[in-house]
């Protein structure tokens, strides 16, 4: 996991092609006029989800894993907490879905980080995260990006 500012995303080029590629979509801000849903970059390889969405109270929210992708959260308006706890202190709630790359995990929020359009988080494979966390349990209206890597 990399969480930072977003001037600081230069410094993780080059750790391959495709995370590069998300890089440079996100340093000339062509992801801000993306449509709702999947946008593609390179097909399956590169691509993002822009999501127009509601946060959740925190009993709302759940921990969510991925195998085969790396995860670049990217918040265009508003702001959301999102969770982290290692793997290890998780129970699987969901069996592993290969098809949508997705599992459900259950436990308790380790970490919390606040992102807000200054900042990203990379996530990469079999490290859970809990995404869309309202500041002050407190639901408002969020406008995010995630960019998708195959791993």
């Amino acid at each position: 996991m990399i969480f930072g500012q977003m001037n600081e995303l230069k410094f993780y080029k080059g750790i391959s092609s495709g995370l590069d590629m998300a890089i440079e979509a996100i340093e000339n801000g062509s992801y801000i006029n993306g449509v709702v849903g999947k946008n593609e970059l390179d097909g399956d390889n590169v691509f993002f989800n822009l999501q127009e969405c509601k946060t959740k109270v925190l009993e709302e929210c759940f921990f969510e894993g991925h195998k085969k992708y790396i995860d670049i959260h990217v918040v265009i308006d508003g702001e959301e907490g999102i969770g982290y706890s290692l793997k290890d202190s998780l129970k699987e709630k969901t069996e592993y879905n290969e098809e949508s790359d997705f599992q459900v995990l259950e436990g308790t929020e380790e970490y919390r980080l606040n992102m807000t359009k200054d900042n990203f988080l990379i996530v990469f494979p079999d490290e859970p995260h809990m995404p869309l966390i309202a500041k002050n349990n407190e639901p408002k209206e969020l406008k995010k990006v995630v960019f998708k890597i195959k791993y």
